[in-house]
């Protein structure tokens, strides 16, 4: 490669690099001006007005009106450009599939909701993953070929570079080759990720906490994961496997399995499946615990909190118990990552007092010391869409970074 060619590809990526700074700028700030733009990136106002020019041409961006300015000529206050293309998200959870399609500044459009049938074979349960893209993309609210990408969280172990779930304990499959099968059966580029992940970058993302730059996002539901967030960006580790913190070894009774098969794992002391197996175990000895009422195939966590909440003896040790373990292997990860935050979502963190009065009071007793280390515990700002957030955001990133580009 001679001297200018590199020169070239230089300038190309400085220039790529600088148009994502001015994207990004509108997209935290929208509706600002070039002057504006140029002030938070630090670039000139001749390379900043170039650059909107483009972002305008790619149709990610969009001036509005001139608005009256304190001195000199009105300004044209920059957008982005929110209507004309739109994105799909997916949460793949193990009860049931949801999807959304948005706007680019993720106004809902069109929403379904299927059940999964986990327990089918895998190629059955992504063919009605393909479905509800389809049905998604078939509206006539919207022209389907300005459909930019999909998003999908999926809860496994998921190696990024060759698109395989290798290790799913929830759906109980092994080498998924999710990106060949997706790339296979939806006419748009397809993005996906560890649930947990998703719901973090949902949060960096779309959060109402823009000030953290370090946290940890815990997804305690049917299972238990965590999404790390370092400096904004999420931490993958050495093998893409950070964040299996239900897997996170504690001792107990050994009474439940984890769904990997071992008896220590935090996922079969505080998850919702574990939550609903040790009522099951507790009610074969309590004969007076309202829980009795209902069948034990149909008992779930939710009716576990419901129950506590009543003031049911046995539910509220149950989800005490619970609280307890989660509680303290969160404190851990306090004190070996101290970040500025946790935040919790996932099916059993929408239980309210139930779940939160259980949980914080055990965080604060094992945090290693209150002067020093300062943290907050927070709700998702998504409770029952964290993940379906996340898998937008995963779409949304991939625009920002000009990795994907607008069909026109």
């Amino acid at each position: 490669m001679n001297r200018n060619t590199a020169e070239k590809l230089s300038n190309a990526a400085q220039t790529k690099h600088n148009k994502s700074l001015v994207l990004r700028s509108v997209w935290n700030n929208n509706g600002i001006s070039r002057l504006e733009i140029s002030n938070i990136t630090r670039l000139s106002t001749a390379t900043v007005s170039r650059l909107v020019d483009s972002l305008i041409q790619d149709e990610l961006l969009m001036e509005q009106q001139p608005m009256a300015a304190p001195k000199g000529r009105p300004m044209k206050p920059v957008c982005f450009k929110a209507e004309g293309h739109y994105l799909i998200g997916i949460d793949l959870g193990t009860t049931y599939i949801r999807g959304v399609l948005t706007n680019l500044s993720i106004e809902p459009i069109k929403e379904i909701e299927v059940v999964t049938e986990s327990h089918k074979d895998p190629e059955y349960v992504l063919n009605k993953v393909v479905q509800v893209i389809m049905n998604l993309a078939s509206t006539n609210l919207v022209d389907p070929t300005k459909i930019i990408g999909v998003g999908i969280a999926v809860a496994g172990i998921i190696n990024l570079n060759t698109g395989i779930v290798e290790y799913s304990p929830a759906f109980n499959w092994r080498n998924i080759e999710l990106r060949e099968f997706m790339n296979s059966h939806v006419p748009y580029p397809v993005f996906f990720d560890n649930v947990s992940r998703a719901m973090a970058l949902g949060e960096i993302t779309f959060g109402n906490k823009p000030g953290f730059e370090d946290l940890v996002c815990i997804n305690v539901g049917y299972g238990i994961g965590a999404g790390i967030v370092i400096g904004r960006k999420l931490f993958y580790g050495t093998d893409g496997m950070a964040g299996e913190f239900g897997h996170f070894p504690v001792k107990g009774d050994e009474q439940v399995f984890c769904t990997c098969g071992k008896k220590n794992c935090l996922t079969a002391y505080a998850s919702g499946d574990a939550i609903a197996q040790r009522a099951k175990i507790g009610l074969i000895t309590d004969k007076s615990s309202i829980l009795n009422q209902i069948a034990p195939k149909d008992l779930d966590a939710k009716h576990v909190a419901e129950a506590a909440k009543n003031g049911d003896p046995l539910a509220n040790a149950v989800f005490a118990e619970a609280m307890g373990y989660l509680g303290r292997a969160i404190a851990g990860l306090l004190n070996i990552f101290n970040p500025q935050a946790i935040v919790l979502g996932g099916g059993v963190s929408l239980n309210g007092s139930i779940f939160w009065d259980n949980l914080k009071p055990v965080i604060e007793e094992n945090v290693f010391d209150h002067r020093s280390t300062k943290y907050h515990i927070l709700p998702s700002s998504h409770p029952d869409k964290s993940a379906i957030y996340g898998a937008l955001a995963m779409v949304l990133q991939e625009i920002l970074n000009l990795s994907l580009t607008i069909r026109k």
